[in-house]
């Protein structure tokens, strides 16, 4: 018989184990096959991940894509969503600290529903393009106040961000905008406008690189992305620049 289990772990880890039958089994493998291919970096530099890394995040994309699609049941009155709780305080420190430090792991935590702590730098990167409340909470930590939900990308701006970038604007990624993240660049939750300048998309691989290691990206002018490696990859930082479709002759 079919078994499936997802049991929570430390650290807010989850571990899966599960048995299915040849059919399931094979519609899981094929999803899994195209989403866990290697993806070699611009300039042909081979992917370091390992396989089982690499099917680990194939699937973890396919539930981003489910997610994405709006395909879920109603519970508890709303879409299958994750509520993620974080202070005002640890979410702006990161900003300040962000590029002082090697790592920002340890710079407080905030807190899920189903499997408890997680990083604040994972917390900005899943506050990229969702729906954010703010709740103004006493030094008890009881709710007082809750405002509007704001919503990080419109519809027509994410369509306008898919003419500009056609996609991932990582260097030599390939990944299709509609797969992609809206990425703000400066964030909104510390006053980063909602506009096509501060906005920029990236797959979920790239979208967690940008969030948990020292790459930057900037908008130039001409309104083209440009990337900044981290000094452990680059000494001098020399500028990338981003995809971006080809343009009419």
């Amino acid at each position: 018989r079919n078994e499936f289990y997802a049991s929570r772990g430390l650290y807010g880890r989850v571990t899966v184990k599960g048995d299915l039958d040849a059919v399931n089994g094979a519609r899981l493998i094929t999803l899994l096959s195209s989403l866990s291919a290697p993806t070699p970096e611009k300039g042909g530099v081979k992917d370091s991940r390992t396989p089982a890394l690499r099917r680990a995040d194939g699937f973890c994309e396919l539930l981003r894509r489910y997610e994405r699609a709006g395909l879920g049941p109603i519970e508890g009155g709303v879409k299958p969503h994750i509520t993620v709780t974080a202070s005002a305080k640890d979410m702006t420190d990161l900003k300040a600290l962000k590029d002082l430090l090697p790592s920002t792991e340890e710079l407080g935590f905030a807190w899920t529903d189903w499997v408890g702590p997680i990083s604040i730098d994972t917390a900005r990167m899943l506050a990229c393009d969702c729906t954010i409340t703010r709740i103004l909470l006493d030094e008890n930590g009881v709710p007082l106040d809750c405002g509007k939900e704001a919503r990080t990308a419109t519809v027509p701006q994410r369509r306008a961000l898919a003419v500009r970038d056609g996609g991932c604007a990582f260097p030599g990624c390939g990944t299709p905008s509609g797969w992609c993240d809206a990425h703000h660049i400066v964030h909104w939750n510390v006053g980063g406008p909602t506009d096509l300048d501060n906005l920029i998309l990236l797959c979920g691989h790239h979208h967690r690189t940008l969030h948990h290691t020292q790459w930057r990206v900037e908008i130039g002018p001409d309104r083209k992305s440009v990337f900044y490696p981290p000094m452990s990859i680059d000494p001098y930082q020399q500028p990338i620049g981003g995809n971006s479709p080809p343009t009419a002759a």
